[in-house]
């Protein structure tokens, strides 16, 4: 068993999602450009007298509406304060929520480290395996597609799984709740429009988690690992941080040119520079959580190598959505057509900040 000291450290906003949305008024309030999330228990025990009678339209009031003057410096009324507040102020806007443990605090689950790892590992893997790449072997099911080439590149099941020897610790850091988040607004980009503003939690830049991975490479000395069909892989293991690195900068140059020939300026210098980053040998970028993108999360290229294959699997999977007024699909099309940022401004006055989900990946041997 080869242990490992893993650190993260963000460089772009991060969001990973709890499944749970925030409500204004309900679960937040926002003063002064922050965002209060309310300790509802709290809060409607010291207001109780309010909640007694009803408005005179038969409804109470929401616990964002209790809060009156120095209600807004009282602690114990909040479970923490964000800055960055919502641009809707609709009773049911709603604020996508970061994943928290008991206490509130931040931390990335060893599940979303490990995924993307998965992917670098396909995705470098590839020429290497030389799956097999035909409809057929895309399967019928949206939710399995791919299965039988992800198969072919770790296992042909979860027992035989490469990634079995990979164990992945969930990644803990700031000690205070709602430490290192912030609310950010998002939208859904394309080189000619923007989509509906999307609220969220993420975590701010240079914010730091720890964790430990291990490799169980005992799976590999076994007589069985033969049998078990993936020690001729175990190098792609050797080569974790290697790999996610030769995999990220093949993305990151594709997303600059794309935000470049998209007039968004700030995002495309930014790839730039992440391209440009010296890292140490044991250091790798890596994008996680929402806004990763079709390419960050599949096998990416290598399935766009036959332009017509692909338009086929586009076609059948109902992957591509077209608007009333936008021309069909055609073969060479880029796919996909829109990116998640972190922007400023609404609508078409909307100007693109920042990606999300860049990190510093870095393992260091334990034993």
């Amino acid at each position: 068993m080869s242990l490992y000291k893993i650190n993260i450290t963000t460089l772009s906003p991060v969001h990973i999602g709890d499944g749970n949305e925030l409500r204004l008024r309900f679960d937040i309030a926002v003063k002064d450009g922050y965002t209060y999330r309310i300790n509802e228990d709290t809060l409607l025990r010291a207001k109780e007298a309010q909640l007694r009678a009803p408005n005179r339209d038969g409804t109470y009031p929401l616990p964002g509406d209790l809060l009156r003057g120095d209600d807004w410096e009282n602690d114990d009324f909040f479970r923490y304060v964000l800055r960055g507040k919502p641009r809707s102020k609709k009773i049911y806007a709603e604020v996508k929520s970061f994943i928290k443990d008991i206490n509130d605090r931040p931390y990335i689950p060893g599940s979303s480290l490990k995924g993307a790892l998965r992917t670098a590992l396909a995705w470098t893997g590839w020429d290497e395996v030389n799956p097999r790449v035909d409809r057929n072997s895309m399967g019928r099911r949206r939710n399995w597609a791919g299965q039988n080439i992800e198969k072919t590149l770790f296992g042909r099941n979860p027992n035989y799984d490469l990634l079995r020897a990979l164990q992945v610790s969930d990644l803990f850091g700031p000690q205070e709740a709602g430490e290192g988040l912030m609310l950010v607004n998002a939208q859904v980009l394309t080189k000619k429009s923007a989509g509906s503003p999307i609220e969220m939690e993420a975590l701010r830049g240079d914010t730091s988690f720890h964790g430990t991975l291990k490799t169980d490479d005992s799976l590999f000395d076994m007589p069985e690992a033969r049998k078990l069909d993936f020690a001729k892989r175990k190098h792609w293991l050797d080569e974790l941080v290697a790999r996610a690195q030769k995999h990220s900068r093949t993305r990151i140059k594709d997303l600059q040119l794309w935000y470049e020939d998209a007039g968004q300026t700030r995002v495309s210098n930014f790839y730039a520079l992440l391209y440009d980053l010296a890292v140490n040998k044991n250091q790798a970028l890596l994008q996680l959580g929402w806004g990763t993108g079709w390419d960050g999360k599949t096998f990416g290229s290598h399935l766009q190598e036959d332009p017509y294959l692909f338009e086929k699997i586009i076609s059948d999977f109902r992957m591509h959505k077209r608007n009333r007024n936008a021309p069909p699909r055609q073969v060479g099309d880029a796919f996909p057509r829109s990116k998640r940022a972190v922007v400023k401004g609404k609508g078409k006055d909307a100007i693109a900040l920042a990606p999300f989900g860049w990190v510093v990946f870095e393992m260091e041997k334990i034993k």
